[in-house]
């Protein structure tokens, strides 16, 4: 983005904290690390430096929006359409941040996040977008092999995908069906929710989110077994703070997105 070597930025950082004559990073064999008095400068700056590159955005006619986005959000529904948006919206750039961990708003790391989850988030406002539901998916060839697709009661021997973030997602919902989950069966971890969804290509049954995942069941890639459940207590909501509600940039991506969740 500066268009200078990985060098070069650091020896910027170096001249930075003799300047400050305080450590700002722990250096470490895969990378740096914010020491506390850097993650404290941080926090203190980043509003400062957002204004000035929105001030130098404006004098250009173009602004930047930066938004916090869920992988399968960004995975299935807005990146493959991003050019839709830049053709409607050419005098907006995004910036998308597709990491699992939260963005802290108060902080100004983001200027909208779409989250999963309950309101409120303290501090901010919120708007639903939609309703989600659960979908066990799983292979072609392991829905045949198990007949899940004529007999989802099956799902108590076939091979499971299970997530460490959300570890009694399948316990909850085999008890919800009344099955008792077979001694012998197989079963996968994976971390988090992405992985599942890779390894529901290849490996056994996971749970998919719905509406997010209609693009990957329409492939025909990965196979429904049993019907939806939901909606879910948790449901999908933009999420920023209350003085950028009336923001127009937000305003025109909450627009189209809304749109692109309505065509799934």
């Amino acid at each position: 983005e500066l268009h200078i070597t990985a060098s070069a930025v650091s020896q910027q950082v170096k001249a930075l904290e003799e300047q400050l004559g305080v450590l700002l990073f722990e250096r470490q064999p895969r990378g740096l690390l914010l020491t506390d008095a850097g993650r404290r400068y941080a926090g203190d700056i980043r509003p400062h430096l957002a204004a000035l590159d929105e001030a130098a955005r404006r004098l250009r006619g173009t602004r930047a929006l930066r938004v916090s986005l869920m992988p399968p959000l960004a995975s299935r529904v807005v990146l493959p359409h991003l050019a839709d948006f830049q053709a409607l919206h050419p005098d907006i750039t995004l910036r998308l941040d597709t990491r699992v961990q939260t963005v802290d708003l108060q902080q100004r790391q983001a200027d909208l996040a779409v989250r999963y989850g309950t309101p409120p988030w303290p501090g901010c406002v919120h708007r639903k977008l939609s309703d989600l539901q659960v979908q066990a998916i799983c292979p072609p060839a392991i829905a045949r092999e198990y007949d899940l697709v004529a007999q989802p009661q099956n799902l108590a021997r076939a091979p499971l995908v299970h997530m460490s973030e959300r570890a009694q997602s399948w316990p909850l919902l085999l008890g919800r069906l009344g099955l008792v989950r077979d001694a012998a069966a197989r079963d996968f971890h994976v971390d988090d929710y992405p992985a599942a969804i890779e390894a529901a290509q290849t490996l056994g049954v996971a749970l998919a989110v719905l509406p997010l995942e209609k693009p990957l069941l329409d492939s025909g890639r990965v196979t429904a077994v049993g019907p939806a459940i939901g909606p879910l207590p948790e449901a999908m909501y933009a999420v920023m703070l209350a003085e950028r509600q009336a923001d127009p940039a937000i305003a025109a991506f909450l627009a189209w997105l809304e749109t692109r969740l309505a065509a799934l």
